[in-house]
């Protein structure tokens, strides 16, 4: 038995020998500037996971069909409406809906698209995504002959003429992926990724074209909704939320913020009543009529491996993965209501609700009447909000526990929300004081996490060039640190070293730089700049491009002399 297992050690440590042997020849030989260093790194980044034994209601899940079939009867109760009624909006929806459905209408010679813009829309496909059900991958398309673009114009013409979505466009294939922290044993546990036909999403792209023209031509979406949207990003909507918090320190002001949470937002949208204010918002017909055959009788197949599920309905919501999804949930949530003395935040469907004035009681009737309207709101339009998981956090410069605790406490669905010592808004850790330590050290977390995948490659003794390593470091890494920087660039010193030190240490590791060598030597020799350096010049370029921002939401967060005294986010650029 002993000679046995000094074999099997000897078996183990030759085979390992020759894996790392393979990958260092595989890292000598390969060329950054051909593109195939990022399918190199591809899967060190995210590890394939087989989906164990599922515990379904019924029986336990062993094969991949049985997975499969399992995943899709839990995912088929996820895209159903919310069992929530308002009999009057009911009503009007299905008279608005039915009157528009039984008008016949053709598209206007000018709405239709010409060879050279499906012709652009070919060219701004991305070679390296997943196919459909139909298996017609992008290099496919785009490598059609010119003839053939042609037919599919005439195809595209003859959709938007008619009305018609194709029925076979319409089933999605669907992969599983475990969320962080779940039970992998639980249907329940993964979120579906949804992969849609190529040819569709050239003709959903069309489509979204002229609808966002009307949209932005007529001025239609909301002003506070900064959810894919061009020009905007998270970095924008969190830059209203730290000014406004900002400002409300400079002026000795309590300001009050709650973090709603919409159940299955994207997944359980009422298709009628997205309609009935699609043609509120005097749609084109031809457009509305597309959108509404785009919405009608779509279906998905769960895929575990090579085997799929059975065909399952999609009874609400819209399409997972498709172009036009997000601009329709901005329309749906587009009536959302304002209060005058609240600030309204929204991407997508996080959105948050403040409100600041120097008496608690003040801002706590401000919030409620806003929650207030919010509520009758959701129900009218059959949106469900956990509110299990909204959050609260009370923003004051000299913040205490005492202080918190005392504040009075707003309520929604009669259920008190209660304050939180730090929350989760668009990626950033908001704390009290919004000193940005909590973030920070959330942050380091992530880095780490995310340096243990890549370490084989950027490890001292990797044989992959030093110029390879840099390039991962900036490409993958270093934006995990920098992310939505010109909002916390003006955090203390002592806090932006949590962030500097990563960079540090893993630039280090990558020149195998020993004891002696400055990190100020190290980066003049890379030519690289210090990360306190780089956030400033992300941070300039931002608030440059914010100065000549056309958004009134944007505007009105104004502009101001940078203070030393002050903290706020323009001080990076003193």
């Amino acid at each position: 038995k002993r000679i046995v297992n000094k074999l099997n050690k000897k078996i183990i440590k030759l085979s390992e020998k020759i894996e790392l042997e393979s990958l260092n020849n595989k890292l000598v030989n390969i060329n950054t500037y051909d593109g195939k260093l990022w399918n190199f790194v591809k899967p060190f980044k995210s590890k394939k996971q087989n989906i164990p034994t599922l515990n379904d209601t019924a029986n336990i899940a062993l094969t991949d069909i049985d997975k499969a079939n399992c995943l899709a009867n839990s995912l088929e109760t996820q895209f159903t409406l919310n069992n929530i009624s308002d009999i009057n909006t009911e009503n009007s929806v299905k008279r608005s809906v039915e009157k528009f459905r039984t008008l016949h209408v053709k598209c206007a010679d000018t709405d239709l698209p010409s060879p050279s813009e499906v012709l652009r829309c070919i060219k701004k496909l991305k070679n390296n995504k997943a196919p459909g059900i139909d298996g017609i991958s992008n290099m496919m398309i785009r490598n059609l002959p010119h003839n053939v673009i042609f037919y599919l114009t005439f195809l595209f013409q003859k959709i938007l003429t008619l009305g018609y979505f194709p029925q076979r466009w319409k089933t999605a294939t669907v992969v599983p992926i475990l969320k962080p922290g779940k039970d992998p044993t639980q249907p329940s546990s993964y979120r579906p990724i949804s992969l849609l036909s190529s040819i569709s999403k050239i003709a959903e792209n069309l489509i979204l074209t002229r609808f966002n023209k009307h949209l932005t031509d007529n001025n239609i979406l909301c002003n506070e909704q900064f959810g894919f949207r061009p020009n905007l990003s998270t970095s924008h909507q969190l830059l209203r939320v730290a000014e406004f918090v900002y400002e409300d320190f400079t002026n000795k002001q309590k300001t009050r913020a709650v973090f709603l949470d919409i159940q299955k937002a994207f997944d359980r949208v009422w298709q009628d009543a997205l309609i009935h204010k699609i043609i509120s918002y005097n749609t084109p017909t031809y457009l509305t009529k597309i959108i509404d055959s785009y919405l009608k009788n779509r279906n998905f197949c769960v895929k575990v491996n090579n085997e799929l599920s059975d065909l399952k309905n999609i009874a609400a919501g819209v399409a997972q993965g498709s172009k036009l999804g997000p601009i329709l949930f901005s329309c749906f949530i587009n009536d959302i209501p304002k209060q005058f003395n609240t600030l309204l935040c929204m991407y997508a469907d996080d959105t948050a609700i403040l409100a600041r004035h120097k008496n608690p009681n003040y801002i706590k009737l401000a919030l409620d009447r806003h929650i207030h309207a919010l509520e009758g709101w959701f129900t009218q339009w059959k949106i469900a909000i956990n509110a299990s998981k909204t959050e609260a956090i009370m923003f004051h410069k000299n913040s205490t526990c005492n202080m918190i605790n005392k504040f009075p406490r707003v309520k929604i669905q009669n259920k008190i929300i209660p304050w939180s010592k730090e929350v989760k808004y668009l990626g950033v850790i908001l704390d009290p004081r919004l000193t940005w330590k909590p973030h920070f050290l959330y942050v380091r977390g992530k880095f780490w996490a995310n340096t243990r995948k890549l370490f084989p490659l950027i490890a001292r003794n990797s044989r992959l060039d030093r110029e390879a390593k840099i390039l991962i470091y900036t490409a993958y890494l270093r934006s995990i640190l920098t992310y939505a920087a010109p909002v916390w660039g003006c955090a203390a010193k002592t806090n932006l070293k949590i962030l500097e030190v990563l960079q540090n240490k893993t630039i280090r590791t990558i020149c195998n730089a020993t004891w002696y060598m400055s990190n100020t030597d190290i980066r003049k020799d890379l030519k690289y700049l210090s990360l306190r350096d780089f956030i400033k010049k992300l941070s300039v370029n931002f608030l440059k491009n914010i100065d000549l921002h056309d958004n009134p939401a944007i505007i009105d967060i104004g502009t101001y002399s940078p203070n030393i005294k002050i903290k706020r986010p323009r001080n990076v650029l003193l």
